[in-house]
């Protein structure tokens, strides 16, 4: 009964199996197949040894749930496919570029400017001037107490890393923090966080999504590829099982979210390989959006503006008329945007079809005239 009892003691505990589990992949350059990865690793070999297929199962599940735990808090295990004399393999790995935070160094001003070439077999370094040391602080600090930001515990966290260089004096002082929250900003930030762990674990979610312009809600089954935010508002970029397309989708018109809840440890989908976020970087705001709610604009740019909207390549050109303008057409997908933009150019651009939008640059012309109106 005592050996039992002390056996049952020095069984290696879900924190010291799972930190074996990170040692083990960190140390290896390679993909590491499942049973070599499960002869490693003391918790999961002594249990293997065990004749009955009841103990064999039972090690390889908690290894799932180990592997998806680690997962589920940031530590980047990843599966990867590799080829042996023509056969296909599978195996884990942790690449140290994804796990470890780059060396911060502190650098006085009187010290020269000295820029290191990066070298692929050890950690990059940052180097941060001691005068900009506290303002980073201070940034960190800001950004992590608005409630509704959405990386508040990431900026905590590079908060304290930094801290722990600085003396404490640099950041004495306690400045207020002044901001004021969009409506809706918390129920987003919710929204922000299901997207984010569904993503994370590859789950499809479902959801009613309002169209940007005639305010109708469809329901849409997704596999989320990524988020991405740019303009000031969120976006989600997936694959739309409804339409068979990827699609953009602008987080704050999305309602009624759930993730897949079957098979909580297994991914329903993978990404594609050839899909990249930075694809949908650097488009103008009214280009974000879903495209089934897509408007076709046709706007004439007078001369010269059209020579400055063709070299900037707004729009793509439909024709050019005797006086010099040009016709451009616009595929719209946020309306507001698009018809602010317009405005800005005052005379020199007019929306010729469809004939509501125009309207509505009318009306949202005639709007801004009066309030500024009633500030004189």
């Amino acid at each position: 009964m005592a050996k039992k009892q002390a056996s049952r003691r020095e069984e290696p505990t879900k924190l010291q199996r799972q930190l074996d589990l990170i040692a083990f992949l960190v140390g290896r350059r390679w993909p590491v197949q499942v049973d070599e990865l499960m002869q490693g690793i003391p918790a999961y070999a002594s249990k293997l040894g065990a004749d009955d297929a009841a103990s064999q199962d039972s090690v390889r599940r908690m290894f799932e749930r180990d592997k998806d735990d680690l997962r589920s808090i940031g530590i980047p295990i990843r599966t990867l496919e590799y080829e042996v004399d023509g056969q296909v393999q599978e195996g884990y790995v942790i690449q140290r570029r994804d796990f470890y935070l780059p060396y911060l160094r502190l650098v006085s001003q009187a010290e020269p400017d000295q820029r290191e070439y990066l070298n692929p077999a050890r950690a990059a370094t940052v180097n941060i001037s001691e005068e900009d040391a506290p303002l980073a602080l201070e940034a960190l600090r800001r950004v992590a107490e608005v409630p509704s930001f959405p990386f508040a515990d990431e900026a905590r966290s590079a908060f304290r890393k930094l801290a722990f260089d600085l003396d404490p004096a640099a950041f004495t002082e306690n400045t207020p923090v002044l901001f004021v929250d969009r409506p809706g900003a918390a129920e987003l930030a919710g929204i922000l966080r299901v997207l984010s762990d569904a993503l994370m674990a590859r789950k499809r979610v479902t959801f009613s999504y309002r169209g940007m312009y005639r305010g109708e809600e469809a329901q849409r089954d997704v596999a989320s590829y990524g988020l991405l935010f740019q303009n000031g508002n969120w976006y989600l970029i997936g694959h739309d099982r409804m339409r068979d397309d990827v699609r953009v989708f602008r987080v704050g018109r999305i309602t009624s979210l759930e993730r897949n809840r079957r098979a909580p440890g297994t991914p329903d989908y993978d990404i594609p390989a050839d899909f990249d976020l930075k694809d949908y970087t650097g488009r103008q705001p009214w280009e974000l959006g879903d495209e089934d709610a897509s408007i076709t604009a046709k706007v004439r740019f007078r001369f010269p503006q059209n020579l400055w909207a063709a070299r900037n390549h707004y729009g793509v050109l439909d024709f050019e008329e005797s006086d010099g303008s040009a016709v451009r057409t616009f595929e719209v997908h946020q309306v507001s945007p698009f018809l602010r933009w317009v405005l800005t150019l005052q005379d020199d651009a007019e929306i010729i079809e469809p004939g509501e939008l125009r309207e509505e640059l009318h009306r949202m012309a005639r709007d801004i005239a009066a309030a500024h109106a009633e500030g004189a």
